[in-house]
């Protein structure tokens, strides 16, 4: 396996992906297993002259908190996050379960009433256009779980989060500048055929640096590993069917999932496994929960095998995904408690006729 210069990479996230100013105040979140990380990233916040606060979690506890605490105490938003949104300047989340399959005993409608707990501190998020990175965290639990080898899920993670982010911006340029000019999107594959309109939407790259060209335009947030052009299409204009080989939730895998769109929500679901989860899931989530949210273009070279972990999944080069619902933060008028990153691989995709992927091949 690759060795991983933690320190290296928390200079990196500071000064060039969240660009951290003097006299600001960022907020850290992160699993135990990930700490060293988190550490170094605080040193190098703090060299900047900057503040951080760190809230860590473990599996036990998230695990504990949703099966022991009452039920209408899940549904009321944190007070001291509700404070605390209201002072900083930025956030650095790390994925912060190590073994997702932890929270496969609780009930779906427990885990919908903390996310509804949460909406008040994501609206406060977006109007006060606080920065955002979102970072994953690959475990050999994960692995396991997925069904793929350690090292190989472990050593593509990190060469998609070191990539170089100039060369990643050229490409995602390239694909925004059509996008930017378009108005209506089609996505099609043997099993996929569904239409939507960007008119009047803004274009985004996930470079993996949030600048002052993305905080001008509202882009304020992004993923490591980066490498996607992302937009909020026209929430009622989505018409059709979009298929989808497989998900995972809970540490549980959905495969073949078929949503039909029609009016931009979702009308009809099945699935070849789990459908009743999938059905769960979205029953327990509040908002538009069952609303188009987000069409996403994969970028990075270095995500060369699906895996099942979303946020490495949707960045292949040669995939799209498609969300449900919240999507506010990136110029859609959607709220809802819930953002579920459904991926589509070797799609091909035109905008206003002309292909800019075919079958999974980038023509742009």
């Amino acid at each position: 396996m690759i060795k991983v210069d933690f320190d290296s990479l928390a200079e990196t996230v500071v000064k060039e992906c969240m660009r951290v100013k003097a006299g600001e105040t960022i907020l850290l979140s992160c699993g135990l297993n990930c700490l060293e990380l988190i550490e170094d990233v605080a040193v190098w916040i703090a060299r900047q002259e900057a503040f951080y606060l760190i809230l860590p979690y473990t599996d036990r506890l998230q695990k504990r908190i949703l099966l022991e605490a009452d039920a209408a105490f899940l549904e009321k938003p944190p007070k001291p996050l509700l404070e605390i949104v209201n002072f900083i300047d930025g956030r650095i989340a790390v994925d912060t379960l190590k073994d997702p399959r932890v929270l496969q005993p609780v009930p779906e409608e427990r885990i919908g009433a903390q996310r509804q707990s949460t909406r008040p501190i994501a609206n406060r998020l977006v109007e006060r256009k606080i920065r955002c990175t979102g970072m994953g965290y690959p475990t050999r639990e994960k692995a396991e779980m997925f069904g793929v080898e350690y090292e190989l899920f472990h050593d593509m993670f990190w060469k998609a989060v070191t990539i170089d982010y100039k060369k990643l911006h050229e490409q995602g340029k390239r694909v925004a500048d059509v996008l930017r000019n378009t108005s209506h999107v089609r996505i099609t594959t043997d099993k996929t055929d569904l239409n939507f309109s960007l008119r009047e939407r803004s274009i985004f790259i996930d470079d993996g640096i949030i600048s002052d060209e993305d905080i001008a335009i509202g882009n304020v947030g992004n993923n490591l590993p980066a490498g996607e052009v992302f937009c909020a299409p026209v929430e009622p204009s989505a018409q059709g069917r979009a298929y989808f080989d497989a998900a995972f939730y809970k540490g549980e895998k959905i495969t073949g999932i078929m949503a039909i769109f029609k009016n931009g929500k979702v009308v009809e679901v099945r699935c070849e496994e789990n459908e009743e989860l999938f059905k769960e899931a979205l029953a327990n989530a509040q908002g538009g929960k069952d609303i188009i949210g987000e069409l996403g273009i994969g970028l990075n070279p270095e995500v060369n095998e699906v895996t099942g972990y979303v946020i490495t999944d949707e960045k292949i080069i040669g995939s799209i995904h498609i969300a449900l619902g919240e999507n506010r933060g990136f110029g859609g008028q959607n709220e809802s408690s819930l953002h579920w990153d459904l991926v589509m691989m070797h799609p091909t995709v035109e905008a206003d006729g002309r292909v800019i992927m075919e079958d999974g091949k980038l023509r742009v």
